[in-house]
């Protein structure tokens, strides 16, 4: 395990040097390790990292898996607004911190709209290989907000001015959310520290102009193309949960994932399908995946691999997530959603506590491989039947997305 992490750090110092760098995280991650007691911290959390994923890598953890997404808190922080900015401005800054927040849980449930294109495309280059999904949904924090900065219980966690970490990336004020500083960066468009951990206040940092998606901007705060689309943060919470880049940050590098195809450096722009890296084999390059470079709009997965190993760092911190800051009512509507017979021989009966409408549904097996994804068409809808009779025996997780939210069901087929 000591090797495992040895060989971790020599790679985070790797640069690759055939790339324009976008993310700031390879050069925040050599900061880190001239700082003792960070240094220290990581390693502490990467050792609990590699022994959870090992335990998960065993499959001892399906049975575990909550029946809700684990709910997260999330705090913005627009440092550069001032407080005393205009009501409509922050107004609009909230939506739009609101609208990234959308994108991100959309992307980390593998519910985007664009994953289509891998069902219907990408997936006959890559045999073997599956997306992922993690069942988590983050919210921005409402309850028991940190004193002295004008919050009040009902309010989100957004803040205009504030001097988040006295211009640092850490601030123990703001531990156990999720914290995400906006800002302008310049030729970076965000970064985040690798295996982050709440309990010490640190940030995911953005640029103002890669920040949610087109169209749902505010002056100042405009997403600009090709990064519009609010991919920036989807990657760099990859780096927050342990994701590397694909490419492994060197030529030809290790990103620790088994099903991702070794790529020799990043790729930019929107990479014809079946374009090929310069590694042994000439394996096909995944460069639709969020770890990569491309343009917001041509990336749109995460693999199984990646989301185990997301889902191991997820469960070594989830429990340092302060949910005392989020509503309970938050997900009140979505416990109407229930499934029978459960065990079942295969059909199965989606129940609904009330008409509702926007119904799509995965159906995950024991690997973590979405077996089937379905969208119900109907205007309204109170049931639905699932026929799962050729599924093989087993657990199973249906993830049902409605307009009130998302929902996990287990069920077993036997």
């Amino acid at each position: 395990m000591k090797t495992k992490i040895l060989l971790l750090f020599l790679a985070i110092f790797q640069l690759g040097f055939s790339q324009e760098r976008t993310c700031g995280t390879d050069e925040k991650m050599a900061e880190l390790m001239f700082n003792p007691l960070r240094r220290q911290q990581f390693e502490q959390t990467q050792l609990l990292f590699e022994a959870e994923l090992e335990r998960l890598q065993s499959g001892l953890a399906f049975e575990e898996m909550s029946t809700e997404p684990f709910r997260i808190p999330v705090a913005v922080h627009y440092v550069d607004v001032p407080e005393n900015a205009s009501a409509s401005l922050k107004t609009c800054l909230i939506n739009l911190a609101q609208n990234q927040i959308d994108i991100l849980n959309a992307d980390y449930n593998g519910t985007n709209a664009d994953i289509s294109n891998w069902t219907d495309n990408a997936s006959f280059f890559f045999p073997g290989v599956n997306t992922g999904s993690l069942s988590i949904n983050l919210e921005l924090a409402t309850q028991n907000h940190p004193g002295g900065l004008g919050l009040v219980n009902g309010q989100v966690a957004v803040t205009f001015g504030y001097d988040f970490g006295f211009g640092s990336d850490f601030d123990s004020t703001w531990a156990g959310y999720l914290n995400i500083v906006v800002t302008e960066l310049g030729t970076t468009l965000g970064y985040a520290y690798l295996g982050s951990n709440p309990s010490n206040g640190v940030t995911i940092v953005m640029d103002n102009n890669a920040f949610g998606s087109v169209g749902n901007g505010c002056a100042g705060y405009m997403p600009g193309a090709p990064y519009n689309l609010g991919r920036t943060l989807t990657h760099e919470l990859g780096h927050y949960l342990n994701l590397r880049h694909i490419w492994g940050d060197g030529f030809c590098g290790n990103d620790f994932v088994e099903d991702t195809p070794q790529h020799n450096t990043s790729n930019g722009g929107c990479p014809e399908l079946g374009h090929t890296s310069l590694c042994t084999g000439n394996p096909i390059e995944l460069t639709m995946n969020y770890m990569d470079y491309t343009n917001d709009a041509c990336m749109y997965m995460f693999t199984e691999g990646q989301t185990q190993r997301q889902l191991a760092h997820f469960n070594v911190i989830k429990n340092n997530f302060n949910q005392t800051t989020l509503s309970s009512g938050s997900f009140e509507k979505n416990y109407e959603v229930t499934l029978f017979p459960n065990p079942s021989k295969g059909l199965i009966t989606l129940s609904f506590g009330d008409y509702t409408s926007g119904v799509s549904y995965q159906v995950i097996d024991f690997s973590g491989r979405v077996i089937l994804n379905h969208t119900i068409n109907e205007s309204s809808v109170i049931s639905h039947d699932i026929d799962l009779r050729n599924a093989a025996k087993g657990v199973y997780i249906i993830s049902v997305k409605t307009d009130n939210g998302t929902v996990n069901r287990k069920v077993i087929i036997d």
